[in-house]
């Protein structure tokens, strides 16, 4: 007859000897392997000192670098056995449930690990929500979390053929409102939809080139619609900020219509700044229309209506969007009449001069100003010569005033060249 052997070959349970006395010792240790090893579960697998209120029958992992009572013991199971802290060898393919992680971990042979596949592969998930034919992995959450083991991670969509789709859908209501990705072809491209089933192309990029198209960008080189993106090469949104954008003029003097070749449309921005020649001045307050666009009127620098004149044709007028008006500037005006010499500039101020002999030396001489003052301006006067003189002036109109020129000895004196100065506003 056989020896029995003394314990089981797998849990090395102690076996019942023939005629063994004090059978029940024998029979309660196997009972107590048993009691641990059946659905195991630890309590943790992180503590390396024992705790000092184990219940009776609790179970931990002994990690590495354990101490106290553990010291030497890592890997193996500690059971609190009433008073003592007893120990047993785990086997490879043992399992083992670890409470405060929830997580369950098995032996290899060296050490506790996760396993590698919990589940064979499995033709649908849902996750807090039902999976269907379609949605084979169905997650309902605040939340969904991709993350690295250690170095990157990439998430990967693929497709059978270039005119199959590999895209990302948002949905609102279960809507499509924007898609991006290789929708029925292998550029990419973000779509957009207001209802979910009519969508358009918002940015396409080119598999070869790389180059960008569709409707958030501009389509021409006059391309000014507002909200596209400019295109290296179109020059619409950059008219803005070219005030030399030179421009045919049509209608009449007081009504002015300029075509850009842009096609603009109302609104206009501000800052669009446009350069005309007129072919006439302009007879009093004008309006500008752009690109058959609304008449918007035309005012100077300081905001005025424009005066008479202010549109020359000798020289170009610049004019500038802003708050629904027109803003024109223009080159300074010079010139001179048999009066003298003038200047007048675009925010309305004007200046005037003149060198003129005194006439009489029993009165005043007039001098008439070669351009005409909004207001009376204010008048310098200058006597001429090597001998003393003073010279004086009336109070000035609009239009001119008179000057004299003194002796020391305080008598008027004839013949004696006065400069004369007058500046003021033209408008």
């Amino acid at each position: 007859m056989p020896t029995l052997p003394e314990s089981s070959a797998r849990l090395s349970l102690p076996y019942i000897q023939p005629a063994q006395a004090q059978k029940h010792v024998t029979h309660n240790e196997a009972l107590r392997v048993l009691d641990v090893v059946v659905q195991l579960s630890v309590a943790s697998r992180t503590l390396t000192l024992p705790p000092l209120t184990a219940l009776n029958g609790a179970c931990y992992l002994v990690p590495a670098g354990a101490g106290g009572e553990w010291a030497g013991q890592a890997g193996q199971i500690a059971l609190r056995d009433g008073d003592i802290w007893d120990f047993l060898s785990p086997v490879a393919g043992w399992l083992a449930m670890v409470l405060d992680e929830s997580r369950l971990l098995f032996f290899d042979g060296a050490q506790w690990r996760e396993p590698d596949v919990l589940a064979p592969a499995i033709d649908s998930l849902g996750i807090q929500t039902s999976a269907d034919a379609t949605n084979r992995l169905a997650v309902a959450g605040d939340a969904s979390l991709f993350t690295h083991t250690g170095t990157g991670h990439q998430m990967k969509i693929n497709k059978a053929a270039p005119g199959q789709t590999a895209s990302v859908l948002f949905q609102s209501d279960w809507a499509g409102r924007a898609e991006m990705g290789l929708a029925g072809n292998d550029d990419f491209t973000i779509k957009t939809s207001a209802d979910g089933t009519t969508w358009q192309d918002a940015l396409r990029l080119d598999t070869g080139s790389g180059l960008a198209s569709g409707g958030a960008i501009t389509q021409t080189p006059q391309d000014a619609t507002a909200g596209r993106l400019l295109k290296v090469g179109d020059s619409a949104g950059l008219l803005a900020a070219t005030p030399l954008l030179r421009v045919p003029v049509g209608g009449s003097a007081n009504a002015l219509a300029l075509t850009s070749g842009a096609g603009f449309a109302a609104p206009l921005p501000d800052g669009l700044d446009l350069r005309f020649r007129a072919t006439a001045a302009n007879t009093g307050a004008a309006t500008l229309a752009l690109d058959s666009g609304p008449a918007l009127p035309c005012v100077t620098p300081t905001g005025a209506a424009l005066p008479a004149g202010f549109i020359r044709t000798d020289c170009d007028t610049i004019a500038r969007h802003h708050a629904g008006q027109w803003v024109l500037e223009r080159a300074p005006e010079t010139g001179s009449t048999a009066d003298g010499q003038y200047e007048r500039l675009s925010n309305g101020v004007q200046r005037v001069w003149a060198t003129r002999p005194t006439q009489s030396s029993a009165a005043p001489t007039s001098w008439a100003f070669p351009l005409p003052f909004a207001s009376a301006p204010h008048v310098t006067a200058s006597a001429q010569g090597a001998s003393f003189h003073a010279a004086t002036i009336s109070t000035p109109t609009t239009g001119g005033c008179q000057f004299d020129a003194w002796t020391s000895a305080g008598a008027r004196a004839n013949g004696v060249g006065v400069a004369l100065s007058a500046i003021g506003q033209w408008y």
